[in-house]
């Protein structure tokens, strides 16, 4: 399998698990902060403000939430090809630490998906905690099923 079939496959699978427990936390009222209304705030800012749960702002939140899955799965082949199979569930959990980092501290504020003032750190240790996931089960995806996509052609 190349490596775009596999880090594709990779992070959609991931993606669809971290989307549908963000997604859960958020509607049981656990966590006011979901990857899907995040997703969608990309598309539509008045996602992160309005009734997430109809089908239209979900559509918009998926379709933005996989998208962004899949590519992070593509460049986590890439990095996992480049620095070796070896420790690769604990380098998936620091890719999902840094994918985290640069998107909820780096890119959401400044364009307004999350406000400084109303993120709770409770809620942001929540995030942080679904990317490490992320990272984790993406990482063992591609080790467990596209070995041959991490391994250097002789």
């Amino acid at each position: 399998m190349d490596k775009i079939t596999a880090g594709s496959l990779a992070g959609l699978g991931a993606g669809i698990v971290i989307g549908l427990i963000s997604l859960i936390l958020y509607l049981s009222g656990i966590c006011r902060m979901c990857l899907i209304t995040i997703g969608g705030g990309i598309v539509r800012q008045e996602m992160l403000t309005a009734d997430a749960a109809t089908p239209t702002w979900l559509l918009f939140g998926w379709t933005t939430h996989l998208i962004i899955s899949v590519l992070l799965g593509i460049f986590l082949t890439y990095l996992l090809y480049l620095t070796g199979r070896d420790f690769a569930l604990l380098k998936g959990i620091i890719f999902g630490a840094a994918a985290w980092f640069i998107d909820i501290v780096i890119i959401s504020p400044p364009a307004g998906y999350i406000p400084r003032s109303a993120a709770d750190p409770g809620e942001l240790l929540i995030l942080l905690a679904g990317h490490m996931l992320f990272g984790l089960l993406t990482a063992w995806l591609l080790c467990r099923y596209a070995k041959s996509a991490l391994t250097p052609s002789p």
